[in-house]
């Protein structure tokens, strides 16, 4: 096969792998083990995941029941490190979450489970109502003539220390005149776990995961919620501040983002996101036990099969909370990570 034809077949692969990624359940037999940790006395399956995930996996247990009866779950709820801590010791069959695992935990995973955390995508974050994950954006005074940012221009904002000069007036962001010459003040959650905060996930996927551990610059003010954050802006014309999407308010204003140095703005509308393009969307994960060279659990990969199946991401797409369903290609690539 020439060099034309091996492109064409492996485009025709990822065509048909796509394809499959949208199709429709087709259950298989798959039993937890029976020294399982997850497993309570009476057989039930133990599930400790994030909180705002409850009403999701309760139809997702329900689906996964009607095609499997007599599969009994019981889903604990709690925050975003309770699911993280309970999969290091093998007290959950995986562990539903809302965040990248943390730095603190990935170590004490990695020393005791002797693995490395191993998570699936299983959707967007929501762009409206009153879900707890959502995509971030950045948001200005009203009064500032800014209207686009490269990622590589917040970066130099909210960072310093990178290869490029640091961004610290907003003349240097292409801001003219007077408004030019003030110097940025910046805003947001803390940029590590190791500080409290109304979003944990905030700093490892910001900081650690998009920025690489950068330093945050000199000017930037820690705030507890994305509420403390957006007031700060609203009354601060040289400000900026990150927040999630679904809890921007009125008396601020959002700018758009490039996804590289040039290209259309956008400001996280839902297309935005699922189509991938948008560069700070955040993604719902969950978390399995996978040793080195060893199957995932047959329960755990039969339960994703059924998560990345089309009826899987129509009953997260359902759900009140919002969250947005992956698109053909990523489902694609979470597909082949349970081979």
């Amino acid at each position: 096969m020439d060099a034309r034809g091996l492109v064409v077949a492996v485009a025709l692969a990822i065509v048909v792998f796509c394809a499959r990624s949208q199709s429709l359940y087709q259950p298989q037999p798959a039993l937890p083990q029976k020294d399982a940790g997850y497993l309570l006395a009476d057989g039930t399956i133990r599930i400790v995941g994030w909180d705002d995930l409850s009403s999701i996996f309760d139809q997702l247990n329900a689906l996964y029941t009607k095609s499997h009866p007599g599969a009994k779950f019981l889903y604990v709820p709690g925050n975003l490190i309770a699911p993280q801590h309970s999969l290091i010791f093998g007290e959950t069959a995986f562990a539903p979450i809302g965040m990248e695992f943390s730095s603190n935990l990935n170590s004490a995973y990695r020393a005791l489970v002797k693995a490395p955390a191993y998570g699936i995508r299983i959707a967007h974050g929501a762009v409206g109502s009153t879900a707890k994950l959502s995509p971030l954006v950045f948001i200005v005074h009203p009064s500032n003539p800014i209207e686009r940012l490269s990622p590589g221009q917040l970066l130099h904002i909210f960072t310093v220390g990178g290869r490029a000069p640091d961004i610290v007036r907003w003349k240097q962001a292409g801001v003219k005149g007077e408004p030019g010459e003030q110097e940025i003040r910046s805003y947001g959650l803390p940029e590590s776990d190791h500080y409290p905060s109304e979003d944990p996930g905030f700093g490892v996927y910001l900081f650690r995961d998009r920025w690489g551990l950068a330093h945050n610059a000199r000017n930037y003010q820690m705030q507890p919620t994305y509420a403390d954050v957006t007031t700060k802006v609203s009354k601060d014309p040289a400000g900026i501040g990150i927040t999630s999407l679904n809890r921007v308010r009125a008396d601020v204003k959002v700018v758009g983002i490039t996804a590289g140095d040039w290209g259309n703005p956008m400001v996280g509308s839902r297309d935005d996101v699922v189509s991938g393009r948008y560069p700070f969307d955040r993604f719902l994960y969950i978390y399995v036990r996978r040793l080195p060279g060893q199957p995932i659990d047959p329960f755990v990969k039969e339960y994703l099969r059924l998560v990345l199946s089309k009826q899987g991401q129509e009953t997260i797409a359902s759900d009140a909370k919002g969250y947005l369903p992956l698109n053909p290609t990523e489902l694609a690539s979470e597909l082949a990570k349970l081979e």
